[in-house]
């Protein structure tokens, strides 16, 4: 199930927008089966939402959102055929973008990307069972687009 809105407020150029997303499925991994048990389960399916403010007026254009998504199964049969599973867990990321057109033509745009430092990490059956963590740092772009 899916549910997404966005709303401007009059004229202002300011607006909200967002999303969730439910996800279920009757094909999930059993955590207590024993090694080497072959299962077959539905990869990625997870809750996601999200919600967006946004400016949008003249030549300015912004948005500084919020990404979360819920944890997931993300791989089967880890350690070769030993039937164990990787989880992906939970995280949540701050963005935001600006955008300013000196031209119709042109247009200069700046993006940060995970202002909050979000980390990645992966475990196995059991939240104790690190895989694999990683240190994600904030990312900054500048562009310029042009249009012929």
């Amino acid at each position: 199930m899916e549910l997404a809105f966005q709303h401007f407020f009059g004229s202002t150029g300011f607006g909200v927008s967002g999303s969730l997303t439910t996800v279920r499925g009757d094909v999930a991994i059993d955590r207590s089966a024993p090694p080497g048990v072959d299962q077959f389960a539905l990869l990625g399916l997870s809750d996601t939402y999200n919600v967006t403010l946004i400016y949008d007026k003249g030549p300015l254009s912004g948005r500084l959102s919020y990404n979360w998504r819920d944890e997931f199964l993300s791989a089967t049969n880890r350690d070769g055929n030993a039937g164990n599973p990787v989880f992906t867990e939970a995280f949540g990321v701050v963005d935001v973008s600006v955008n300013y057109e000196i031209t119709p033509s042109i247009l200069l745009t700046f993006e940060g990307l995970n202002l909050t430092n979000e980390h990645l990490r992966t475990f196995g059956r059991d939240k104790s069972n690190l895989y694999f963590a990683q240190e994600l740092d904030t990312r900054y772009q500048l562009g310029v687009r042009f249009k012929f």
